[in-house]
């Protein structure tokens, strides 16, 4: 009885260290100081204010539960439900709400029930042997349009450990060029009548921060383009799916 209690804790401590390691390797937006960050129960989270409305959607529970144990479902909750709670957090901070005067509040166009706005919704992504969530942000904070942004949290089912893009590929594997090259290929078709070459080659550049929203989904690694990443604004958000089978040389073999 020992032994396993001794087997469950190396196990639990493996996979906090696992999230620990995850969330230094993945910048979060900066939350600033002074700025609560709101406590998360449900699944849901909705606020509305005088001059913004904020709704959230978060997972509660993960298949992680049933694959990789409770321990590591509590661990990928708390990672993407702290990622919520910090993006609240930093969207009241950059609308300063709580000091806005009578002529901020004008010049804003915050005036006739017009509000800003926040909204997080997730879809899931799943292969053989990951679980991704997939975050779209939106913000629209009155200017020409609104803003969106993704985030994607990738887990092994077996372990439970949160997956960056470095994890899924063969130590030494030139991913990086790789993502590059095969991005610049595609994109081109992907985005159509807005494809501008000088965006898509300062999108796609072999660094890390152009492909970190990623998931598997079956057979296809998933890469997710915010507007104005590879294309001008118009062309929206880019998904580029590129087969396995174009990758199987430098993932490892377990992804996906």
């Amino acid at each position: 009885m020992q032994k396993k209690i001794l087997v469950g804790a190396i196990a639990s401590l493996a996979i906090f260290g696992a999230i620990a390691l995850f969330a230094m390797k993945t910048p979060f937006s900066a939350k600033a100081p002074g700025t609560p960050a709101p406590t998360l129960s449900g699944s849901d989270y909705v606020e509305h204010a005088p001059y913004y409305d904020i709704t959230a959607n978060y997972a509660s529970s993960t298949p992680l539960l049933a694959s990789a144990g409770t321990a590591a479902d509590a661990a990928a909750v708390a990672l993407m439900r702290k990622f919520v709670s910090d993006t609240i957090a930093q969207f009241k901070t950059d609308g300063t709400f709580t000091n806005l005067t009578p002529s901020d509040v004008q010049m804003r166009g915050l005036t006739g029930g017009r509000k800003e706005k926040l909204e997080i919704v997730y879809l899931i992504g799943s292969s053989s042997h990951t679980i991704s969530y997939i975050f779209t942000i939106y913000e629209d904070t009155l200017g020409a349009h609104g803003n969106t942004f993704f985030k994607t949290f990738t887990f092994d089912t077996t372990t439970g450990a949160p997956l960056a893009l470095e994890d899924v590929f063969t130590p030494g594997a030139p991913y990086l060029s790789t993502l590059s090259q095969v991005s610049r290929a595609k994109l081109p078709g992907v985005i159509g009548q807005y494809a501008d070459i000088h965006f898509i080659q300062n999108g796609t550049g072999p660094e890390d921060n152009n492909f970190e929203n990623f998931f598997f989904d079956n057979r296809d690694f998933v890469i997710l383009f915010a507007p104005y990443a590879v294309a001008p604004y118009a062309a929206g958000p880019e998904t580029l799916r590129i087969p396995v089978s174009e990758l199987v040389s430098i993932l490892k073999p377990e992804y996906p």
